[in-house]
């Protein structure tokens, strides 16, 4: 198969020190990224004001609904 390292006196597997070097570079870049909020909404760019308060309870009562019927 393939070779081996005697890593702390074990045998460790050379695709078993791939694995794990890529593993830490997923982690590493994972942590690197930043975090954003998935419960902000994006802005609401209406024209009017009367049209920024419609969507807005809208965008409300969808909400709502998908709650009451998520239950």
């Amino acid at each position: 198969m393939g070779g081996y390292f005697n890593i702390a006196g074990r045998k460790v597997a050379t695709h078993h020190l791939v694995l794990g070097v890529l593993a830490g570079y997923g982690l590493v870049i994972n942590a690197a990224l930043p975090k954003t909020d998935k419960t902000q909404s994006p802005p609401i760019n209406a024209a009017s004001k009367e049209e920024g308060d419609f969507v807005a309870k809208f965008l409300e009562s969808v909400e709502a609904e998908e709650k009451k019927n998520k239950h």
